[in-house]
């Protein structure tokens, strides 16, 4: 039996076993997908598909794209940088490959199962657990999605991961950096290809709990809360989408500038010309000085420039680059300053991810930080490996990061109204059950429908507005907007509760109880105030983040 962890990123991905003879976690190396071990760098997969036959599913993944050049070569059948186009609230449009469609979440899928199947195939047994890790700023659609694709793994054969564990990349880094004494403050700052992900940890200390484990195929969870853990304790985390797939298209614009073209111009290069950008932009974290030289084949034109480190830093400061930074720095050390902790109190910091160990970026830390305790020397592994930590028995007191409502039609304005039930930050399992008293909106209604909105941050009970057929923007004051999706408010997935005798208006009719287990899914019980009857108890309707 063996316990496995998939940190998927937006340009690398990385697998990592618990190695229980040597009780610590391990990368492995997966054949044909990894890249060769050089310079030092540890075992990563290339975040890559291309498509062989759209009709039988048959591909090349990670580093089997790079080597047979597939990934320089612009066709429909070459898919990068997906994990973007999976979180994103509106995803790119489907591609038609041999009469099949394939977009962003089926080149996901494939490339997550072609991954965990490999590591099946290097462990030589089945998973006991399977830790996945996710960006901060990432939204339940994707939390559900990357636990159901997992799931489906082996699952025809029995091999699947018998269990799923879900947790935060940054946070997970925390303890993958395996620095910082018991109890200390870590901030782990997480600036991969897609996403900047900042977290402020306590490090563990001992006591009992659960944690957040998934029974594949079941909604409940692992009963472990009588196993004595060390325990995480997130204060604030904070997640924005900015990171290094951002700089390669902003340098590629340069390029273009700088050779008087538009990017309609370009065609078929595209890829190739982003992978050369790409590569620059690497050099340059070593190097002064970075040369771009493509040759377009049909037309003999050769795009061509010479980036040096402070040109770089020009474009990022352009494009607000450094500004996003400093206001994802500065909003989590808000929180933590509401929570009494300053600056001063944080032990280490801890650069995760590429683009982290860009010199701008490190300079930029170090010097807001004392330089002795900015670490990063870890940048690629740690959260892989923080995540195996939590498989191995270490607990996590962890918080929501998005705020939920429950909307609600108001018998007053005859609008929809939303009500804050859960605010952003607040942490799982609840200790107290929220809870609501509903009145009918009109006379004969036979039925309450529970629809619960995703907001990023906290929504305070603001009206709400329709904005094409999901999308809704909360209003408050007429200035700010703030963006919510519902995430049950579609045919057979609505949660009801049924009235009978019919509700009449202006009646509180029923009193409605919220909960949040450790999984993470928002549970609610419907009591009818006017019968006594329970009409739900403890129904499962989201699963939150």
């Amino acid at each position: 039996m063996h316990k496995a962890a998939i940190d998927f990123g937006t340009t690398n991905t990385v697998a990592a076993i618990w190695r229980q003879s040597k009780n610590a976690p391990e990368t492995i190396s997966l054949p044909g997908l990894s890249i060769p071990l050089s310079g030092g760098l540890p075992a990563l997969i290339p975040s890559l598909i291309y498509v062989l036959d759209g009709r039988t599913e048959n591909i090349l993944v990670g580093q089997m794209v790079r080597g047979r050049g597939r990934d320089i070569a612009e066709d429909r059948r070459f898919f990068s940088s997906f994990k973007r186009g999976i979180t994103a609230r509106t995803r790119p449009l489907a591609r038609i490959i041999d009469g099949a469609e394939w977009d962003e979440p089926r080149a996901g899928r494939v490339f997550i199962q072609a991954v965990l199947d490999a590591v099946l195939a290097v462990t030589g047994s089945e998973l006991d657990e399977l830790v996945l890790t996710v960006p901060v700023e990432s939204f339940e659609a994707y939390l559900k999605w990357l636990r159901d694709e997992a799931s489906l793994v082996g699952a025809g054969t029995g091999n699947g991961p018998r269990r799923l564990r879900v947790v935060d990349e940054s946070t997970a880094a925390a303890l993958g950096y395996q620095t910082g004494e018991p109890g200390e403050l870590v901030l782990v700052i997480d600036f991969g290809g897609g996403t900047l992900d900042i977290s402020l940890v306590r490090m563990p200390i001992a006591r009992n709990d659960s944690g957040i484990v998934f029974e594949t195929g079941s909604t409940h969870m692992q009963d472990s809360s009588l196993n004595s853990r060390l325990e995480a304790r997130v204060v604030a985390k904070v997640g924005r989408v900015l990171g290094g797939d951002d700089i390669d298209h902003w340098l590629l614009d340069d390029l273009l500038v700088r050779n008087d073209k538009k990017r309609q111009d370009i065609g078929v290069l595209y890829p190739q010309l982003k992978r050369a950008v790409e590569m620059a932009k690497i050099q340059l974290s070593d190097h002064e000085s970075a040369q771009v030289s493509v040759c377009d084949p049909d037309t003999s034109y050769v795009y061509q420039a010479v980036f040096t480190r402070s040109q770089l830093e020009d474009v990022l400061d352009r494009q607000g680059f450094f500004l996003a930074v400093q206001r994802t720095i500065n909003k989590v050390l808000r929180i933590a300053r509401a929570r009494g902790i300053f600056p001063e109190d944080i032990g280490a910091v801890l650069l995760i991810g590429g683009t982290s160990l860009m010199p701008s970026v490190r300079r930029m830390i170090r010097a807001q930080f004392e330089p002795g305790r900015v670490y990063d020397h870890l940048p690629f592994e740690a959260v892989a490996h923080g995540a195996l930590g939590l498989a191995a028995g270490v607990g996590l007191d962890d918080l929501l990061y998005h705020a939920y409502g429950v909307r609600h039609l108001s018998p007053t304005t005859g609008r929809h109204e939303w009500e804050e039930i859960i605010p952003a930050g607040t942490r799982y399992p609840l200790e107290e059950p929220v809870k609501l008293v509903l009145t009918a909106s009109r006379d004969g209604q036979e039925a309450l429908e529970l629809v619960i909105g995703e907001v990023e941050e906290s929504a305070g009970g603001l009206a709400e507005v329709m904005f094409g057929e999901r999308s809704i923007l909360m209003v408050n004051g007429g200035v700010e907007l703030r963006k919510v999706v519902p995430l049950n408010d579609q045919d057979g997935s609505r949660t009801v509760a049924r009235l009978d005798p019919p509700g009449r208006a202006g009646e509180d009719r029923v009193e409605v109880t919220f909960t949040v287990d450790p999984n993470r899914t928002l549970r609610v019980t419907v009591v009818d105030l006017l019968t006594d009857e329970t009409l739900l108890y403890s129904v499962p309707v989201v699963e939150l983040r």
